[in-house]
């Protein structure tokens, strides 16, 4: 387990060290070098007080990712134009949030409905429609798709 909070912490070191060389003015340098030393501190307090399962979890969390070729390929399929690299990093991070949000609702009804366990789909579609009746989703049941397919 503290290998685990060793390996988080260094990354967390690295990733400031990282975006503060990136600034540019001398003043602007500074306020976002002790933004970034006060976030550090709240991450380290936040990593420190995880158990070993929510800290698995988080890294886990950390080090996935939706594969870029893919996401370029789907776009340019429903589009029938090739998006721009930052394009497709953008839509990778939405993707992976959405997810991560529609994972936080399906524990949140399995919890509801007093199971344990691994979620399971029909967690799953629960959540995607509780979410969708909310508004969340950008998605109206009532909408028909504009795209046609092929």
């Amino acid at each position: 387990m503290s290998s685990v909070k060793e390996r988080l912490k260094a990354q967390i070191e690295v990733e400031s060290s990282a975006s503060s060389s990136s600034s540019s003015s001398q003043s602007a340098k500074e306020k976002q070098s002790t933004q970034e030393s006060e976030e550090q501190a709240k991450m380290q307090v936040l990593v420190a007080s995880l158990g070993e399962d929510q800290l698995d979890r988080y890294e886990a969390f950390r080090r996935s990712k939706f594969p870029q070729a893919q996401v370029k390929k789907m776009v340019q399929g429903m589009t029938g134009v090739a998006p721009s690299a930052n394009c497709t990093i953008a839509l990778s991070g939405i993707a992976k949030v959405l997810v991560g949000q529609i994972v936080e609702e399906s524990l949140d009804i399995q919890e509801t409905l007093k199971e344990s366990g691994p979620i399971h789909p029909k967690h799953i579609r629960e959540a995607i429609r509780r979410m969708r009746n909310k508004g969340l989703l950008g998605i109206s049941k009532h909408r028909k798709c504009k795209l046609k397919r092929l």
